[in-house]
């Protein structure tokens, strides 16, 4: 370890060098000219500042080399090569790894090279050189080869290269580099070159110039832009080895470049010893060299050298000995490098400096690089951008395809303070599209929708089998039916309930008990409605899973499905939902939802006919029940109690185990009370779910005292042995367990029912009214419990002092009633009244969750939105059967109980009721450390609606051929697919924090866009006769594929059209990220689709009125006849075509756009929003609003967007041309691409106006070219017109005149005057505007010379 090295750069390039070399064990000292801070934290490294050594004084390099020891010099750059630095050293006997400066010319005068090339046979494009400007254009165009590439024959930093797509273009490089001089006198000469096709590699090799060896290839990435756009730079990134050159044709390149090189260079007698770098393009005809290069290459070595096992200095040291031909090189195997430049604001044209660096990752090692190019410290000490290209994020792995996502990860992750970064997203894909990753799908990602569609015909008999009087259809549809006029009920209350198991579904799935569980759900349910005095009639269920398993999932269906026919309760259906990434493969979570009936009349509990002496009757239970299961059976694993072990009390005798008993039903009490409370036999019921103190607290008024007494009855063996086992005291027990008490009944003092129609029934107490409400005795107080467990539990340790924990979780935020039909009982329990004005009421049920969209709210701690998606997804179901949503419930469970948390999602539920108009009745919640990790949580949510029987939807028998598809557009991906979204994710390296690849706001924020709740704008046409709608389908999960077919016969089909709806980008990125078939695409997402209406073609003109631009609602097919039963019932066409539009939309740069005003800017509002919404896919941001008018209400409005703006008043200037041309110069300022007038109240000038042309849009409030100018409302009127409107068009000299984009049309209705006219193309206009922008942001539109309209109406 005695050799010193000296460095000359201090670029990326330079920095890989000296961190390649700091690993030789060979090397002391390494010292960097002029280096970096970078360079400088290596440990050998050290930095030769300016002051000490210059650069470009040669002699002094070579001087200060033997004053220091130095035994080799590696030159990065090629100027001092070009310019004979190694012939300085080598001539002070100093070994130089680089050519000297007859070498150099291979890179330094193009001309020379590609005379070399020809002279030596080396396979490269077809070429003239030129000193004069007329010859190279003449020559461009009249030569018998695409003459397109012009180079300056010079050194141009990398930049001087022109690959033209015309001749023009080519003649206007000759213009530049040559006439102008671009790159001074390294264009005197140009060379003009054929344009050849294929893909550019680059393949460098070591040479001491008799031997050559290959390094592995690498590609770069020359254009600024993400899908080789913009224009060229030193390079934005690089990946190695690059698989697009096959083995042969490197076998090739070697012979026949690298080997030819090296020998030409020795017939002409010319030295050369360090890299040659060859260019490669990969033609039909085989490689052909685009250029020689003679040092490493920039960005191609920082990808390479991580890949090199050797020592380089070892290398370096045999190229410079002539003995490179001893050593083999050595690379790692199956490993792939790919680096992605980060530039600074304005490069390569310019380069922002001084702005802080953040986000440079801290944990850096062989694997995960950054690399200083243009990286300095301020006088802070922190990181700031000194020039174009900064930095180099670099990752290695043993996927390409990783190493790729991983390096875009820590570029996204770095940032510059005051000016955005540059980076490109798509390094290394060319690569992947030789070589395509496969395609994702659903099932991939963990979710099988055809183990659910199996699920679904498994437990169709099932459901069935609990049919009884009111139910209407069956499973599979949007929503379950239940008519309430079949019953007998004459002022019917609607009573709901929602139930979960707890953790006991732990014990059951553990043990195989799975119908027992499915038992539990529904008694637990059902029994929760006895305390209302209601008959249970329908039942949904939600099941949650990691990985469904069809017979399992069966099992706990039968289960419900039994509880349903011993309570004579339909199951009318139910939600599988399959998480891979929030549950384990095996584990699942249940919720139960029932909904009842009662006679107002017969509501419970009734306070009002409580009297002294009046009986607590306890019903007996069968076992635990379902409470405290969490916290039972985390004691009991402690304990070390083996629950598959001989049960040593109730059942033991018969062979069950532990796990058995505690796993025993719970007793469902419908049969046996049900006759009872409808006879109004009954003044209260309590149901003991949560602990027998706590739930008989509930029956006590505060006027009223019992006593509870255990003497005549007996606790079950159970009890005893839980509280022997863990040393539990009697207090807890009783203040979590039932006790062996499941219902509490307060009858009057006078009844016999216990005794002669409720088997095992026992008197507990006897109400007693307290004597003062202040009395500072316990209104509850138990005798003869403690003394009898005691007992019970003596043989199994007896009592001791151990407490269980509360699992009862409330909520702290407080749900506000929506609707007034809803009312609170005596208990505070939320019911419905069913309005009177229906005649033949159809209760209408529908249950969801979100999916695993959940994770990405709590990931990025963001929970708040995923409460709207879960009404959203249950009544946007209820809605598609023609209901008018009434109520919400839901289910939430959790790991760990955080307040905060808890009330953040149960905000959003209640904010998603409000939308949908819907009462909220309850919440179920739990926290069940057994089956969730602690920051995990799952929703279920259960939505009632009411719908006039003839009013329910489908009408599937009327649906007819012709009918016409309304579609109304989704939000983004709604709440379905994200399993697949994850993988997704997880493939491409992005996080949630990451920007996404299709908008301006993080991966995080647009995926957690609330799905669309369609109630507000579908409610009201519903309600109208002679809608003309015959079926809604909400597109959930099964895409589009699978949800149209729920509304439509066998014999039908549709046919719908992707070119009349938008495809959101999201879906674009997701099928190009994840390799997505369209089919899949198809069969998992909306598309850009949240629901979509069958209409009789003859109501369709009504209802686009209704919804066209208030909900951007569309004509997106039509029903036809199904002619071949084996083929799809939905038919979507264009659909690739959107797909790839789309996905080419993303690869180019966003517009920059102002919008000028002069008032309120109510059109600026509608483009702020629609610019940001993705769903829209207006590839465009607002960047600047400029008013002409302080203090409008339009500059308020871009304050609260956060949209920079000006103040330009059209009063401090003294002619409109100036006026207007201080426009022009904040506009350019900006870089504004596009111009939007919104209510802008000047007239533009003429040199403006042509500046701009093409740039500039206006709306007016008419149907173009009728009543240009002021005033149009009035004249449309005055004239008699049946119709108006508003257009977008392209502002040219003349008024109103110009090219037409967009018009929307208004029908003029009978009694309008200006102001209700006005408000209604108000309207329009914020659908048109958009619209109109999102055509000329996409390039859908431009103007044409001498423009004529581009459409008249859309």
């Amino acid at each position: 370890m005695s050799h010193r090295v000296l460095v000359i750069g201090g670029g990326g390039r330079e920095h890989a060098i000296c961190w390649k070399l700091n690993q030789s064990p060979q090397v002391a000292q390494i010292y960097a000219l002029p280096g970096s801070f970078g360079i400088a934290q290596l440990t050998k490294c050290q930095n030769v500042a300016a002051d000490v050594l210059d650069a470009k004084d040669f002699e002094a390099i070579a001087k200060w080399c033997k004053l220091n020891k130095i035994t080799l010099v590696s030159v990065g750059p090629e100027e001092p090569l070009g310019l004979g630095l190694g012939d300085v050293l080598r001539q002070a006997g100093i070994d130089c790894f680089g050519p000297g400066k007859q070498g150099a010319q291979i890179e330094t005068d193009k001309k020379w090279s590609k005379d070399f090339m020809l002279r030596h046979g080396i396979p490269t494009a077809r070429y003239e050189s030129f000193t004069d400007v007329d010859k190279a254009k003449k020559f461009i165009r009249s030569a018998p080869y695409a003459a397109l590439v012009v180079k300056a024959a010079g050194l141009a930093a990398g930049k001087g290269v022109v690959v033209a797509a015309n001749a023009e273009e080519a003649c206007q490089a000759v213009d530049d580099i040559l006439g102008s001089l671009k790159f001074g006198q390294a264009g005197s000469t140009v060379v003009v070159e054929e344009l050849l096709e294929g893909e550019e590699v680059s393949l460098l090799a070591f040479t001491d110039g008799n031997t050559i060896q290959a390094m592995l290839p690498a590609q770069d990435h020359k254009r600024i832009g993400t899908g080789d756009i913009g224009p060229n730079t030193g390079g934005m990134g690089a990946y190695c080895p690059c698989p697009l050159i096959s083995k042969q044709a490197l076998e090739l390149v070697q012979v026949a470049v690298l080997e030819r090189a090296i020998k030409g260079l020795n017939q002409e007698r010319i030295p050369y010893q360090g890299v040659l770098y060859a260019g490669l393009m990969l033609t039909r005809d085989g490689p052909r060299v685009l250029e020689f290069n003679c040092r490493f290459g920039d960005p191609e070595t920082e990808v390479i050298l991580p890949l090199l096992e050797s020592d380089l200095f070892e290398v370096m040291q045999a190229c410079c000995k002539g003995t490179l031909n001893k050593l083999t090189l050595q690379w790692q195997n199956n490993k792939s490098a790919v680096g992605v430049v980060v530039a600074s604001a304005g490069y390569p044209a310019s380069a922002t400096k001084g702005c802080v660096i953040k986000g440079l990752p801290v944990d850096i090692d062989k694997e995960k690089l950054i690399l200083h190019s243009a990286l300095a410290l301020n006088a802070k000490g922190e990181p700031v951008t000194n020039g174009g290209r900064v930095l180099i994020a670099i990752a290695l792995d043993a996927s390409l395809r990783e190493a790729a996502a991983r390096a875009t990860k820590m570029a996204a992750e770095i940032s510059f303070v005051g000016a955005p970064s540059q980076y490109r997203t798509d390094i290394a894909q060319k690569a992947f599209k030789m070589t395509p990753a496969p395609s994702l799908s659903y099932k991939d990602s963990g979710v099988d929708i055809d183990a659910g569609d199996a699920l679904v015909q498994r437990i169709k008999p099932l459901s069935r089998g609990t049919q009884r009087p009111g139910v209407l259809g069956g499973l599979g549809g949007f929503g379950g039916l239940f008519r309430i006029k079949d019953l007998s009920y004459t002022q019917p209350i609607i009573a709901e309930a929602t139930q979960g198991v707890g953790a006991k579904i732990k014990l059951a799935l553990e043990h195989k008990l799975y119908d027992h569980i499915g038992y539990d759900l529904f008694a637990m349910a059902a029994n929760d409605l006895l305390e209302l005095g209601a008959e249970p009639v329908a039942f949904l269920d939600y099941i949650a899973c990691g990985k469904l398993q069809v017979p399992l999932a069966a099992q706990l269906v039968k289960g419900m499905a039994d509880g349903c026919r011993d309570a004579r309760c339909a199951l009318v259906g139910g939600e599988t939902a399959e998480m891979p990434s929030l549950y384990a493969p095996g584990q699942y979570d249940m919720a139960g939802y029932c909904v009842g009936l009662v006679e107002e009349s017969r509501l419970l509990p009734r306070f009002d006919q409580y009297q002294s002496g009046d009986l607590l009757i306890g019903l007996p239970s069968s076992g635990l029940h379902c409470a405290g299961f969490n916290e039972l059976l985390t004691r009991l694993i402690e304990a070390g109690v083996n629950l598959k072990e001989c049960s040593p009390v109730a059942g033991g005798d018969h062979g069950l185990s532990v796990a058995q008993v505690l796993g025993t039903p719970t007793q469902l009490y419908v049969q046996q009370l049900l006759p009872h409370l409808q006879a109004g036999q009954v003044k209260a019921v309590a149901h003991v779910s949560h602990g027998l103190l706590h739930d008989v607290a509930r029956l006590l008024p505060q006027d009223y005292e019992v006593v509870l007494d255990f003497g005549a009855v007996p606790v079950p063996k159970i009890f005893g042995w839980l509280a022997g086992k863990l040393r539990l005291s009697a207090t807890t027990l009783l203040e979590h367990h039932n006790c062996g008490i499941g219902m509490v009944l307060v009858l009057p003092q006078s009844s016999q029912l216990w005794r002669t129609s409720l088997p095992g029934a026992k008197v507990l107490g006897v109400l007693q009214k307290r004597l003062t409400k202040e009395s500072k005795t316990n209104r509850l107080q138990v005798r003869n419990f403690e003394d009898q467990l005691q007992k019970l539990a003596k043989p199994f340790g007896g009592l001791g002092d151990q407490q269980l924990t509360s699992e009862h979780l409330q909520l702290t935020s407080t749900a506000p009633v929506a609707r007034e039909d809803c009312f609170e009982n005596a208990s505070g329990c939320r019911v419905t009244r069913l309005p009177a004005h229906y005649k033949d009421p159809i209760l209408i049920l529908g249950t969801d969750g979100v999916g695993t969209k959940l994770k990405i709210g709590q990931q990025i701690g963001r929970n708040g939105s995923v409460g709207i998606d879960l009404v959203a997804m249950c009544v946007n179901d209820i809605l598609c059967n023609g209901a008018q949503p009434y109520s919400f419930s839901s289910y939430y469970a959790c790991g760990k109980w955080q307040q905060q948390l808890a009330d953040e999602v149960a905000n959003g539920v209640y904010e998603g009721a409000q939308q949908a108009d819907s009462s909220f009745i309850s919440a179920h919640t739990a926290a069940l450390p057994l089956l969730y990790e602690p920051q995990v949580y799952d929703l279920a949510g259960f939505a009632l609606g009411i719908a006039e029987r003839a009013g329910i939807l489908p009408r599937v028998e009327d649906i007819q051929p012709g009918d016409v598809l309304i579609g109304l557009p989704s939000s983004g991906v709604h709440s379905n697919g994200f399993s697949l979204v994850h993988a997704v994710l997880k493939r491409v390296g992005l996080g949630l924090t990451d920007k996404a690849p299709f908008s301006e706001r993080t991966l995080g924020e647009e995926l957690l866009v609330p799905t669309k709740i369609y109630v507000k704008a579908l409610a009201p046409l519903l309600n109208q006769p002679n809608h003309g709608i015959k079926a809604l389908a909400h597109i959930t999960g099964g895409g589009l594929t699978e949800n149209i077919p729920r509304v439509l016969r066998k014999d039908l089909a549709v046919r719908l059209d992707a070119n009349n709806f938008q495809l959101p980008p999201v879906f674009a990125w997701l099928a190009a990220a994840g390799n997505i078939t369209p089919e899949e695409l198809q069969r998992t997402y909306n598309c850009g689709l949240g629901l979509i209406l069958v209409v009789n073609p003859a109501q369709v003109n009504t209802v686009m009125q209704q919804l066209r631009y208030a909900e951007r609602a569309s004509i997106v097919g039509e029903v036809i006849v199904r002619k071949d039963a084996k083929k799809p019932q939905v038919q979507l066409q264009h659909f690739e075509e959107s797909l790839a539009r789309s996905q080419r939309q993303l690869k180019l740069p966003r517009r920059r756009v102002a919008v000028l005003i002069s008032g309120t800017g109510s059109n600026l509002l509608a483009l702020v929003k629609a610019t940001r919404d993705s769903a829209q896919a207006v590839h465009a941001d607002i960047v600047l609003v400029i008013s002409n008018k302080p203090d409008v209400l339009g500059l308020e409005r871009a304050k609260q967007a956060g949209i920079p703006s000006l103040v330009i008043s059209h009063r401090n200037f003294g002619t409109r041309e100036d006026y207007d041309a201080e426009l022009t110069r904040h506009l350019e300022a900006a870089r504004v691409d596009l111009i939007c007038l919104a209510g802008f109240m000047r007239v533009l000038s003429v040199p403006f106006v042509r500046h701009w042309r093409g740039r500039l849009v206006n709306i007016h409030p008419s149907l173009l070219p009728k009543f240009p100018g002021l005033h149009v409302q009035r004249q449309a009127l005055e004239a008699g017109e049946t119709e108006s409107g508003c257009t977008v068009h392209f502002v040219d000299e003349g008024v109103d005149t110009g090219a037409i984009i967009v018009q929307a049309e208004v029908p003029i209705l009978k009694g309008d005057d200006v102001d209700t006219l006005t408000q209604r193309i108000h309207q329009a206009e914020y659908w048109a505007y958009p619209r109109a922008l999102a055509l000329l942001a996409s390039g859908a539109v431009s103007l044409p010379p001498e423009s004529k309209p581009v459409s008249k109406k859309n």
